[in-house]
């Protein structure tokens, strides 16, 4: 049981031949009903040591499954120790992806396309040497229709839209 953990996903690829890169990790910590509300890029929560273990696991085990494809390996990081545990990895583009590519400058669509349709390597894209560092951070919001229970339980709601504006402005992208 951990009563404090901090949600981190490893973003990884691989091109089949045991060869795999990472694009970093973010975070999705805060989380309703098993849906992540706020994903960041990269974690604001963890160490340099302990981002370099999560970082470190997920490529072992790409590498050791000779992965093929973009994927997410998720851990949990206890909050009183830093000790990292693995719980799933997923095979598949994620809906938070978009906070990777903001900070990593990589089209992860075009990418995971190249590797897994076009038979490209890591070396085709790039890839093969250091990762991309990070520059700055990203954040998503998730916007859900809720309403809120007399205890204070957020409970799924519906109704109609009357009206929408999106964000706008530099640095944001709306899906």
């Amino acid at each position: 049981l951990l009563t404090r953990a901090r949600h981190i996903e490893a973003q990884v690829i691989g091109d089949g031949t045991g060869d795999a890169a990472h694009l970093g990790e973010r975070e999705c910590s805060l989380q309703r009903r098993r849906q992540k509300l706020v994903e960041i890029a990269p974690s604001p929560s963890i160490t340099p040591a302990q981002r370099a273990e999560i970082l470190g696991h997920a490529l072992a085990m790409a590498r050791a499954a000779r992965y093929r494809g973009l994927g997410t390996f998720e851990f949990l990081v206890d909050e009183t120790d830093g000790a990292a545990f693995f719980i799933e990895a997923n095979p598949r583009l994620q809906v938070e992806h978009t906070v990777t590519e903001a900070v990593t400058g990589v089209d992860l669509v075009e990418a995971q396309i190249r590797v897994t349709a076009g038979g490209a390597r890591l070396a085709d894209l790039g890839l093969a040497e250091a990762p991309p560092a990070p520059v700055g951070y990203a954040v998503q919001a998730r916007v859900n229709l809720e309403v809120m229970q007399p205890d204070g339980t957020a409970r799924p709601a519906s109704g109609r839209l009357t009206a929408y504006e999106p964000p706008s402005g530099p640095g944001v992208r709306v899906d």
